[in-house]
């Protein structure tokens, strides 16, 4: 067990998990600034806007585009922290418990959200995009991955493992 808490590679799990996490963080509340900057500063940002060719609608893309993305890092954020908590039990040398099972299948249901929040995100992006560019005519292509769907998958499954692991030892350690 002293060999996981001196694995390099949990330490640099941990810090990275631990950046990654900050910088959701900065990201949210940015967007929220951003946000409410747009709300106030209505009256300018659809000037500009219109100034540079867009239709007066880019304004509601824009103001629905951040909340958006700020959602996709709120669950961004709690995969990351699910998962550096399971880091911290394989360091602590005890990963087969229930609650990292549970973990598991929490980020398997975050990562399919994560799928589905996406796709607003791109067609609302390629909207403002091509608003931006001819202003009035409306192109969206929204690209999918199947990715982030064999992510949940291999979770769910892992999820199931790791509840199975811990049954197992639960009854090893109840019959010794």
């Amino acid at each position: 067990m002293s060999n996981f808490r001196t694995d390099p590679l949990l330490g640099i799990a941990k810090a990275l998990l631990t950046f990654t996490m900050i910088v959701f963080v900065i990201g949210i509340i940015s967007l929220g600034i951003g946000t409410v900057a747009i709300i106030v500063m209505n009256g300018l940002v659809t000037a500009k806007l219109l100034e540079n060719g867009a239709p007066a609608q880019a304004f509601w893309a824009i103001l629905l585009l951040l909340p958006l993305i700020a959602g996709l890092l709120m669950l961004s954020y709690r995969f990351a922290e699910n998962l550096r908590a399971i880091v911290l039990t394989v360091e602590q040398g005890d990963p087969f418990i229930p609650d990292n099972a549970g973990r598991l299948r929490a980020m398997a249901w975050l990562a399919l959200a994560m799928q589905l929040v996406s796709i607003p995100i791109a067609a609302n992006a390629s909207w403002i995009e091509n608003a931006m560019e001819k202003s009035g005519d409306m192109q969206v292509t929204v690209d999918g991955s199947a990715n982030g769907l064999l992510l949940a998958l291999v979770l769910f499954i892992l999820a199931r493992v790791f509840k199975t692991g811990a049954k197992m030892r639960e009854d090893l350690e109840g019959t010794v």
